[in-house]
């Protein structure tokens, strides 16, 4: 099939092809469910142990040693701040707080590590922006202040963690899933048009043309062209 004949099909069944994207595509606005609004809640902070002095070791730098045990226990906080135990002391402070009817879980508060500037960020993902102020608090509260909890290596001191950032409040947009949504279903319900379309026309056994006649062996003397 040469390609005038790719584009006699599509110019056939043209309607078919707009028709069924625009019914997938109003079809889906319409029906579509709106993503639930939600806010962010960042806060940067820095995390250093005080290594304790060792005056009877020779070639013992104590800042350095500092930074390099501050770098290996920042991986460990990350896993720290995501995990159940710690959305559980977050809610035991919300309580504390007055805020006893806010409910977290490990799926709302996320961390990551700023590699170049050695820097830690937590982040509180809730429906409502003044609670997820208030979520923030207490998890920034439970990190300066019970730490030690979690790292038994550290002794009853545990870490120092200094914020650097108040907690920051901003609105999550769409994401590119969601706004992408509606135009990868119309061009798939273009491309399922396409396909019905050569579908429908292998099936139709019906003269259009001479090319149609000299495929069943037939000699074509003459033809009247297409009124317009």
């Amino acid at each position: 099939m040469e390609l005038r004949d790719y584009f006699r099909v599509i110019q056939r069944f043209w309607w078919l092809i707009v028709a069924l994207a625009v019914i997938v595509g109003v079809g889906s606005w319409v029906f579509r469910t709106p993503p639930p609004t939600l806010y962010q809640a960042s806060v940067r902070f820095t995390i250093g142990i005080n290594a304790p002095a060792a005056t009877q070791v020779s070639g013992y730098d104590p800042i350095l040693t500092s930074y390099q045990a501050s770098e290996y226990i920042r991986d460990d906080f990350v896993e720290i701040i995501k995990s159940d135990a710690f959305a559980d002391d977050v809610n035991a402070l919300l309580a504390q707080m007055g805020a006893g009817d806010l409910k977290v879980s490990k799926g709302n508060i996320s961390a990551t590590i700023e590699k170049q500037r050695r820097l830690m960020s937590m982040t509180i993902t809730w429906h409502d922006a003044t609670q997820a102020q208030k979520i923030a608090q207490a998890a920034v509260k439970n990190l300066s202040e019970n730490n030690a909890k979690y790292f038994a290596q550290l002794g009853a001191s545990g870490a120092t963690v200094a914020v650097i950032d108040r907690p920051v409040v901003v609105r999550v947009g769409a994401s590119l899933r969601e706004q992408l949504d509606i135009p990868i279903r119309v061009l798939l319900a273009i491309l399922a048009g396409i396909a019905l379309a050569f579908i429908l026309d292998y099936l139709d056994t019906s003269v259009r043309d001479a090319r149609d006649l000299e495929v069943l062996g037939l000699t074509v003397l003459g033809e009247i062209p297409r009124g317009k």
